[in-house]
């Protein structure tokens, strides 16, 4: 089967969703590669994939389905003459009027939760729906792959994620200043570094940690160069927090369950597709607010509010795994094992091939 690719490729969660999707699409096809921009590639087994694909510009398939695996806010490029399947990732919970027009081209729309899902027929798209729920690569995210990684009995908090509001790191800072003390033994390490930030606006988090009566204990993280670099950081944390106010999936909170990490989480959005109370320390959310930041977000939809009572029950959930240092998560590695990126293709596959 010719596939028509339109993607970015590595560096931000569209691109290494996009490299993963690719890399098992091309085991059972022939994929023909549109990249958006430089394509970021830390090892050269991906390379030659990328490159192979990239190759096959120069005879791709005019009529052979074509998938654009980017932003719904642009969506009206096409590759060729085939179907077309927009794979897009969102966190609100309403479109503005340019992103209903672009999500009314494609012929097919492909989300990632049961969640979008809804938020897409709520939004009354009347286009054909399905559910691809990307994955985690086990090779790399596996907890066998780094010893003990104990660091003199501190009990590590890890965060990753590009610092916005959306992902609630002003909330995270909060609440590590008033769930411990400085004679606690005790850190948060924030793997934040956001590229679309200008000086300025890092600033604003940088004043934020300085601010904090916890920042001796408080550990900010450059940009990573590579998926392994990142497990690696995550294999000396013990216990996740992603108290984001909506997520369009989450790669870096199912890397982090796959790495047999306790990971606290708000119980709203796109995640809800893999975590539940068996793996996770759920955040009850029972109402929402404006979806607004002032930068990627002016109040068109919703999100999850994070009050006082989400924010008390947190404080308890990072105290319960602190003081009974709450170390594994077997059944995070067990949900990571069925979120994989072959479980991906192949449904994607079969949504091109009805």
């Amino acid at each position: 089967m010719n596939i028509n690719i339109n993607c970015p490729i590595g560096g931000t969660g569209y691109g290494i969703a996009a490299l993963n999707i690719i890399k098992e699409l091309n085991k059972q096809s022939k994929v023909s590669l549109f990249h958006m921009g430089n394509p970021i590639i830390d090892n050269q087994s991906d390379y030659d994939i990328i490159a192979e694909c990239i190759n096959r510009q120069a005879d791709f398939d005019y009529n052979a389905p074509f998938l654009k695996i980017w932003h719904q806010f642009d969506l009206a490029g096409k590759i060729g003459n085939g179907k077309y399947f927009a794979y897009p990732f969102f966190e609100s919970t309403k479109f503005s009027n340019r992103e209903l027009h672009h999500l009314k081209f494609p012929n097919h729309i492909i989300v990632s939760s049961s969640w979008a899902k809804d938020i897409v027929l709520q939004n009354k798209i009347d286009k054909p729906i399905s559910v691809v729920p990307l994955g985690v690569d086990r090779s790399i995210f596996n907890q066998e792959n780094f010893g003990s990684n104990n660091i003199n009995d501190r009990y590590i908090f890890i965060t990753v994620g590009k610092w916005e509001k959306r992902k609630s790191h002003d909330v995270i800072l909060e609440l590590f200043e008033k769930a411990f003390d400085t004679n606690d033994s005790v850190e948060l390490w924030m793997v934040t570094h956001n590229p679309f930030l200008d000086e300025e606006k890092e600033q604003y988090w940088m004043d934020m940690v300085s601010n904090n009566k916890m920042k001796s204990k408080i550990k900010i993280f450059p940009r990573l160069s590579s998926q392994s670099e990142l497990a690696r950081v995550i294999s000396y944390s013990h216990c996740g927090l992603y108290i984001s106010r909506a997520e369009g999936w989450n790669l870096d909170l199912i890397e982090t369950m796959s790495m047999g990490k306790p990971v606290i989480v708000t119980n709203y959005s796109a995640h809800t597709e893999f975590c539940n109370s068996d793996n996770s320390y759920l955040v009850d959310i029972d109402s929402m607010e404006s979806a607004k930041d002032d930068l990627w977000f002016d109040g068109t939809g919703e999100w999850a509010k994070i009050g006082q009572e989400q924010k008390d029950q947190i404080i308890a959930y990072m105290r319960d795994c602190y003081k009974n240092r709450i170390l594994t998560n077997n059944n995070g590695i067990k949900t990571a094992e069925e979120f994989s990126w072959k479980n991906s293709a192949d449904k994607l596959l079969g949504c091109m091939r009805d």
